[in-house]
């Protein structure tokens, strides 16, 4: 009896345990909605992928905390969705997920009210849940403001108010942005309220639009107020993406007229790196391959070990000035660690990474020999900033068998799966058949 009695207190101990964090709903779409109507509570739904690296932190850091369960729980329907799975595709469709991961917040009627994204630390992710709840409880909806909208938009108090509503439900305000500034005088342009304006619209911001126009202007009042983060490139890069979805060269030229003018020293990225993401997404293979050539041999294969180590040594430095001031002092020394860890070898990491991806591409786009060799050369670079990751030996093992030298890419691709094996993980089910495709002597890509 006393046993039993252990037991049940151990079983009661882990189930108290369990229910400390979020608990999510296991029912479909439709269950969850009908639980909210029968709640009066909305929904939250953490829309996530099973590769996305932030989602898997959230999942294990934040979710499972008793005072973050103890605000969702209370507030909300809360549910899981894979935004590649069953019903998560359509889901995260409808409400136009772009990244990973979304924190989406329905009514029970199917309205999105709010949202969110990315990784954050409990603070922050219950300050979401208490501007989340204060929105479900306005009684101005979306709609009532659209209805105001026609007879209010030459007024620039309304139109800042109608930009942070629409901001919440991740509605775009490039528009309303642009006629806003035009409305106030000169003066204001930089002021603390365009600044926060500036952060709600940043993902829309575009070179042709008056808000970059009056950055641009400004930028030696108005980048120091944006932490480090220049908006002016970022507008950049959103052009580049606009005009590859359309195919719109004229609109690429402007990119990279607003790019030639850019501050020294502001941009994170080269222009063939720009290039390339706009050839990539507009599938002109030839075009992709010319700036990626350009980009791995005079840039990326031109950075000796040394050169290296020196940009790593000074980010090192730049972090500990950064920590000392305080900036991180909402951190735990876990994740300060972590920071200092990805910090010291950042650089390495980067080139590597870099060098891995663009060959991964041009493996699956190209045939050409001379192409292909060159992406040997730099699947081999990154292979030696990086020698103990597998997924770097397996894009150097696929190019070896593309260029017909069958032996070694066995060889490389066993020795990847060694890897594996040696940190006693499951072998890479993905690796394991492109192994055995390259014994029996098949193609291993999909054109």
């Amino acid at each position: 009896m006393k046993k039993l009695l252990l037991i049940i207190h151990a079983l009661l101990f882990s189930m108290l345990g369990f229910s400390q964090g979020i608990e999510f709903e296991h029912g479909t779409w439709k269950e969850v909605l009908a639980k909210a109507q029968q709640t009066n509570k909305p929904v939250f739904v953490d829309v996530y992928t099973t590769w996305c690296g932030p989602c898997k932190m959230m999942d294990r850091d934040i979710f499972p905390l008793e005072a973050v369960g103890k605000v969702y729980n209370a507030g909300f329907v809360c549910y899981h969705l894979d935004a590649e799975k069953g019903e998560g595709i359509e889901v995260a469709k409808k409400y136009e997920v772009k990244a990973y991961p979304t924190y989406l917040f329905i009514k029970a009627d199917g309205t999105l009210f709010f949202r969110s994204m990315g990784s954050m630390e409990a603070k922050a992710f219950l300050e979401v849940s208490n501007t989340a709840l204060s929105e479900f409880k306005d009684p101005k909806t979306l709609s009532d403001w659209e209805k105001e909208y026609a007879a209010r938009k030459n007024d620039p108090k309304f139109l800042s108010d109608y930009i942070d509503k629409r901001s919440k439900q991740g509605l775009s305000n490039a528009t309303f942005f642009d006629d806003y500034l035009k409305l106030i005088p000169e003066e204001e342009r930089t002021s603390d309220n365009v600044v926060r304006l500036y952060k709600y619209t940043a993902e829309t911001l575009k070179v042709n639009s008056f808000a970059y126009t009056n950055l641009k202007k400004n930028n030696d009042i108005l980048a120091g107020k944006f932490s480090g983060f220049n908006l002016l490139y970022y507008g950049i890069e959103n052009t580049v993406s606009e005009a590859a979805k359309s195919k719109n060269e004229q609109l690429l030229t402007s990119a990279m007229s607003a790019y030639d003018q850019l501050p020294n020293g502001v941009a994170p990225n080269s222009k063939d790196e720009l290039y390339m993401q706009y050839f990539q997404r507009t599938k002109e293979t030839d075009k992709y391959v010319k700036h990626a050539s350009n980009f791995c041999n005079n840039h990326l294969m031109k950075m000796n070990d040394d050169s290296i180590a020196i940009k790593d040594k000074v980010s090192a430095q730049l972090l500990e000035k950064r920590i000392s001031a305080g900036e991180f002092a909402n951190l735990d020394s876990s994740r300060i660690a972590q920071i200092r860890a990805y910090a010291a070898h950042g650089e390495k990491n980067k080139i590597s990474l870099l060098l891995n991806d663009i060959a991964w591409t041009v493996f699956l786009k190209v045939s050409d020999k001379n192409v292909l060799q060159n992406a040997l050369n730099w699947s081999k670079r990154s292979r030696e900033l990086a020698p103990d990751n597998s997924g770097y030996l397996d894009t150097y093992a696929n190019l070896l068998y593309k260029l017909g030298r069958k032996d070694e890419a066995i060889t490389s691709e066993k020795e990847a799966l060694g890897y594996d094996a040696k940190a006693n993980k499951e072998p890479n089910a993905t690796m394991v058949e492109v192994l055995r495709k390259m014994i029996a002597g098949e193609k291993t890509w999909t054109d």
